[in-house]
């Protein structure tokens, strides 16, 4: 029974939360009702949204065929124009040599400029137009397009179109002609749509002329795939009987092949009256038919375009669903933290204490089993903190004693001793270069120590400057020069001690220590808009770039030749940033056998503190 209850969903259940127990019981309800519901609100929104879809490409199909019927029907009014005009019949029956002496009959003898007024308002459309005279006339011919066209009649008779055109009896009959196809025309420039009609007198007894006009395709594409709603998607439009005039999209073959045996074959599967939308196997089509002109538009829908249109319908009562259950997790949480909230509370005050918070207290707000164990938990960590308190005092005390005896044996009161007597020995004998060297050591060393101060005047960090590189000159033989110049205004202001002092430093050890004619040392400070900048410049060796980076840097993975100063300029770098956070600008530029330059850029600050002796002393100050 007990390895029963320690198992499966039971065990599960027994090692929640008093608060997950209680939401786990609520979910348990309300899962089957949502189940339900849901179900029913995806069934009935997949169904409205597939009938939406149906109608949104329906009325696209039956858009694309509107707009191509109306530009069609500018061209059937200008075909009913020639064929009924008076005074083109008048010449379409005149003999042969009518008009030997007047090649612009055309023009004189009928309205044909208000027709070529209608081919210009529609010249985005309509791009030729041929009239033939079955007398042995001159044809007209107007062009848009700079297409020429075919002068020999017996040619044109022989054309498939001509025949469909006779056969038609006077309608028009509609036919594509490729660019650079010959037949209609001896150099057609666009893929053109022709409309073709056979000319006959008003008894429709005698035949009088054959009348072509060519319009571009286009025209009609673009048409169709303005309503282009996928990348995917496919737009046919489609003659009478099944012939392809325009094409745009991605077609499936073999759905477009079934579609041309139904418009051919004795079954019909489209209303040629209204829209209708079939669904197949590839694709969804919808197809609808202009019962004047004959023309008919397919739209092609892939199955995984459908398919994803109707997965984004799905979108919305999925996520009332997911808020559905997310709202109910507040209402489970009120009920659950009424309950549990005493357990919470101790929780966290130990999860407080296990992050380092030894003077956390459980609060108690009962005498129940958690108020028990809630004050059993206040006396331990009390007696932890006290008993932390006492180890942590013991060992300052111990790290307190080390230090006072590391002071101790660097007095810095023996050192001045010595180097004062050092001092006026040289003095004494003579050698008052030697002492003048002397006393800037002791200066160094008192500057260095500057009573323990972290923050000095830029006054005192330039003196230790000055001491260092005179005792650096004297080292080298008087071959290093200096040059210290600072603006008289910004000597007061506070500077972190040893700030300056690290590049000079570097700049003769570094920069001069291989130069035997020596070199020079230039250090200059100014103030600009609230902020000190300093430069410290040396003619010396130099080093590349990507070493003066390194160092900046602190990067010691390849050894370099200024090894141990890098650790230093880096240490700059950080105090800067304790400092100054990111106000400040710290470069170093390099080139071999150019020198170093390094700029620094800080900000402002006012102060007062500096050594608290007023004026700095000649000599050593014996003690």
């Amino acid at each position: 029974m007990k390895k029963w209850k320690s198992t499966g969903l039971y065990g599960i259940y027994s090692r929640m939360k008093v608060r997950n127990k209680i939401i786990c019981s609520m979910y348990l309800v309300l899962l089957p009702i949502l189940i339900i519901s849901s179900t029913f609100v995806l069934y009935y929104n997949y169904q409205r949204a597939e009938q939406e879809n149906r109608q949104l490409y329906q009325k696209l199909t039956m858009s694309v065929c509107n707009d191509i019927s109306y530009l069609q029907k500018d061209v059937l009014d200008i075909a009913t124009y020639v064929a009924v005009n008076d005074e083109m019949h008048q010449i379409l029956k005149k003999r042969a040599n009518a008009y030997e002496d007047n090649n612009l009959f055309w023009y004189t003898d009928t309205s044909i400029s208000f027709l070529q007024d209608i081919l210009s308002i529609k010249s985005e459309t309509i791009k030729t137009l041929i009239i033939y005279p079955e007398n042995g006339l001159k044809p007209f011919y107007q062009s848009r397009d700079t297409s020429v066209h075919n002068m020999d009649m017996a040619q044109i008779k022989e054309l498939e179109i001509y025949q469909k055109a006779l056969e038609a009896n006077g309608d028009v009959v509609w036919g594509r002609v490729d660019a650079y196809e010959k037949g209609l025309y001896e150099k057609c420039r666009n893929n053109k749509l022709v409309a073709c009609r056979v000319l006959w007198d008003l008894s429709k007894k005698k035949k009088l002329g054959f009348l072509a006009i060519g319009t571009d395709i286009r025209t009609y594409e673009e048409i169709c795939r303005r309503m282009l709603q996928g990348s995917k998607e496919g737009i046919v439009v489609l003659g009478k009987n099944g012939e392809e005039y325009v094409r745009v999209g991605t077609i499936d073959e073999e759905e477009l092949s079934w579609i041309q045996k139904q418009k051919t074959g004795g079954e019909r599967a489209f209303d040629e009256g209204n829209p209708v939308c079939l669904r197949r196997e590839n694709s969804y089509i919808c197809y609808q038919q202009n019962d004047v002109t004959g023309i008919g538009v397919c739209y092609f829908i892939p199955k995984a375009e459908w398919n994803a249109k109707m997965k984004e319908s799905l979108i919305l009562p999925v996520c009332i669903i997911l808020l559905t259950l997310a709202g109910s997790y507040p209402l489970s949480m009120l009920i659950s933290r009424a309950l549990s909230r005493p357990t919470a509370e101790l929780c966290s005050t130990m999860e407080q204490f296990r992050n380092g918070d030894f003077t956390v207290q459980a609060r108690i707000n009962s005498e129940d089993e958690i108020g028990q164990l809630a004050a059993t938990f206040n006396r331990a960590v009390s007696d932890i903190k006290q008993l932390i308190d006492k180890n942590y005092v013991i060992a300052l005390r111990e790290r307190e004693s080390e230090l006072d005896a590391l002071q101790a044996q660097i007095n810095p009161h023996f050192l001045y001793n010595v180097l004062d007597s050092f001092y006026w020995e040289a003095v004494g004998g003579g050698h008052d270069e030697i002492a003048e060297d002397i006393l800037a050591l002791s200066k160094l060393f008192r500057l260095l120590l500057s009573k323990g101060k972290s923050e000095i005047p830029i006054r005192m960090e330039i003196e230790l400057i000055t001491c260092y590189l005179q005792i650096q000159n004297m080292r080298f033989s008087k071959r290093v020069t200096y040059d210290i110049d600072m603006e008289e205004g910004m000597l007061e202001k506070p500077i972190g001690k040893l700030t300056l002092q690290p590049f000079v430093e570097n700049a003769v050890v570094h920069g001069l220590e291989g130069c035997k004619e020596g070199g020079h040392v230039q250090v200059t400070g100014c103030r600009k808009d609230g902020r000190l900048l300093f430069v410290i410049e040396d003619n010396g060796i130099g080093m590349e770039q990507e070493e003066a980076d390194r160092i900046l840097s602190g990067d010691t993975r390849k050894e370099t030749r200024s090894f141990m100063s890098g650790y230093a300029i880096h240490n700059i770098k950080e105090r800067l940033v304790l400092r100054y956070g990111e106000d400040f600008s710290l470069t170093i530029t390099s080139s071999v056998g150019k020198g170093t330059r390094v700029c620094l850029d800080i900000p402002e600050e006012t102060g007062e503190e500096n050594d608290g002796s007023g004026k700095e002393p000649e000599r050593v100050q014996k003690i």
